[in-house]
């Protein structure tokens, strides 16, 4: 977020910029479907929140992440939230509390990153992601998603429950099937909807 915003705001413009900026990128956060951030270069702030978000997170080796808002002046809110849990309470104190940017090879140490690529091979292996995550089966990975949400809302016996649910709902249509016959039949499946099957 550009400072001269936030050098500008009342108590109550910042109320409504903030509100405004968590109901975006909360949208993102809660998407039913899978959402992958490709990061190159500076990574902050706000829109590290935003990369937070996602549920797949790619990176050029010359990313860096930090929430340098304390250094301004302003606490990180909204989805900072989401940082503690995903690195642990220490590294995240460090980052919200110091304003600490981590560059791409501690993020990934840290788990911020699921991978990162040198800068001119980021958009391969974005395809690349891209390609393993079409080849799966729509409906389960609407259903993973779905699960993924609701986990992070709920305590472990009601996640568990959920997953039972999401299981045997599955079953209701024809993925599982064809995914345990692909494997005993040694080939590829074909999932209706996916890159490898027939378009519904």
């Amino acid at each position: 977020m550009d400072v001269r915003v936030l050098h500008g705001l009342n108590p109550t413009s910042a109320r409504a910029l903030i509100t405004d900026l968590c109901a975006a990128i909360d949208a993102v956060h809660r998407a039913p479907f899978p959402v992958l951030a490709a990061v190159h270069g500076a990574c902050l702030g706000a829109g590290f929140e935003l990369a937070l978000a996602c549920d797949l997170r790619l990176a050029a080796a010359d990313a860096s992440f930090g929430l340098p808002e304390v250094r301004v002046g302003v606490p990180s809110v909204i989805q900072a939230a989401l940082l503690p849990p995903l690195i642990g309470p220490g590294r995240a104190a460090e980052m919200l509390l110091l304003g600490t940017r981590v560059d791409a090879a501690r993020a990934l140490e840290w788990g911020l990153v699921n991978r990162v690529v040198a800068a001119t091979a980021l958009a391969a292996a974005v395809d690349e992601t891209l390609a393993a995550l079409l080849a799966c089966a729509p409906g389960a990975v609407r259903a993973q998603k779905a699960l993924m949400i609701r986990w992070r809302e709920s305590d472990l016996p009601t996640a568990v429950r959920a997953g039972i649910e999401a299981f045997a709902a599955c079953y209701a249509g024809d993925e599982p099937r064809e995914g345990a016959a692909a494997f005993l039949e040694k080939r590829p499946p074909r999932f209706a909807g996916s890159a490898g099957g027939t378009r519904e």
